[in-house]
């Protein structure tokens, strides 16, 4: 029988960092586990939870840059609720969101993930290495909630 390993414990990823890695391995999963949960035609419920993934992630990725949310990434996130609802659709812009912080992670240099970030409206102070694994745990708790619904 065939045993198809996590991310983690497959030695993906190994060239990165272990906090870099954890968030990595945990996207790979995440896609993984969302290609196969998402059902051919998603309900409401199932396309915002792959939609706010996307762009939770989006936006999360961007304090973690150290950066501030633009107008376009306010305007997805009200219309998270709404839009399109096509699978194929969905998943690719997950897959490409996530494709797209794992290439500019591993850019990543000179990283101290004690140096502070600020998050949301209010500015709230965080540790970039906390950051990280937020990124990684949010995307799990909804990666969970889409297969809940599936199921």
């Amino acid at each position: 029988m065939l045993v198809i390993m996590e991310p983690w414990l497959a030695g993906k990823h190994a060239d990165l960092d272990p906090i870099r890695r954890l968030l990595a391995c945990s996207l790979e999963h995440c896609l993984a586990d969302l290609r196969k949960w998402t059902p051919a035609a998603p309900t409401d419920a199932q396309a915002f939870q792959l939609r706010h993934i996307a762009g939770s992630v989006d936006r999360l990725w961007t304090y973690a840059l150290g950066g501030t949310i633009s107008s376009e990434q306010l305007e997805f996130l009200g219309a998270e609720s709404s839009g399109c609802a096509e699978r194929k659709a969905l998943l690719e812009l997950v897959a490409a969101t996530f494709e797209r912080v794992m290439c500019e992670m591993r850019m990543m240099e000179d990283i101290d993930y004690r140096d502070p970030r600020h998050v949301g409206r209010q500015r709230v102070e965080v540790p970039l290495g906390l950051l990280l694994g937020h990124i990684a745990e949010h995307t799990q708790r909804h990666t969970g909630q889409l297969i809940t619904l599936a199921k």
